[in-house]
């Protein structure tokens, strides 16, 4: 919705000729099953040898609140302060309720019990914008959030698992030009708007 959608406008004016059909979901479709040419998902590998992966950019995953919740509520110092903050999960990450933290080789999990729950992250950052609580969402829905100061990252110095933005679509020995033009399109984009650069940067605020 943030990336994507903004774009098809576009691609539409430049191949007037080729119907765009969007399918949202909050799961990984069978892409051959459901007739689908190319998708746009987090997933580190797809089980199906016949489907091609094209890495578009890597993501970190951040905890960030609005800056009333946390005048309300003080920023979390230390990861055990976690325990007395509100938070808000996303239910499709694995362990939802486990974050798993690095830094400078150490590991350490933190058990997190949700004060709001939901497996749409636009819903857990319209909820943290409200200032209901901190959310951990990858920082391709939250960048925009942070340079504005509509949201602030805690706990900023430590990292939990980054994620992958792919393209993915059936492996073909000829892929058809439709399916072509929307890959590189897509893959054009994100190389000209340096996203890897701006979703993998440490705010350090």
């Amino acid at each position: 919705m943030q990336h994507i959608a903004p774009l098809l406008p576009e691609y539409t004016r430049r191949y007037p000729n080729v119907t765009v059909h969007v399918e949202t979901a909050n799961r990984y479709l069978d892409l051959i099953d459901n007739n689908i040419d190319v998708a746009i998902r987090t997933r580190e590998f797809e089980p199906d040898s016949n489907i091609t992966i094209r890495r578009l950019a890597e993501t970190r995953r951040i905890l960030a609140a609005s800056p009333g919740y946390l005048g309300r509520s003080g920023p979390p110092r230390a990861l055990a302060d976690l325990a007395r903050h509100a938070l808000l999960v996303y239910t499709y990450a694995n362990n939802p309720h486990e974050l798993r933290f690095t830094r400078d080789g150490e590991t350490t999990s933190v058990a997190i019990k949700g004060v709001l729950e939901s497996n749409d992250g636009q819903v857990l950052r319209a909820a943290a914008l409200e200032g209901l609580g901190i959310l951990v969402q990858p920082t391709y829905i939250l960048y925009d959030d942070i340079v504005a100061g509509r949201l602030v990252p805690v706990l900023d110095a430590w990292d939990l698992p980054r994620l992958t933005v792919n393209l993915a679509y059936p492996s073909r020995k000829h892929l058809s030009a439709k399916v072509r033009t929307f890959i590189d399109f897509i893959a054009e984009h994100f190389d000209r708007m340096e996203y890897e650069r701006k979703w993998t940067t440490r705010f350090g605020f």
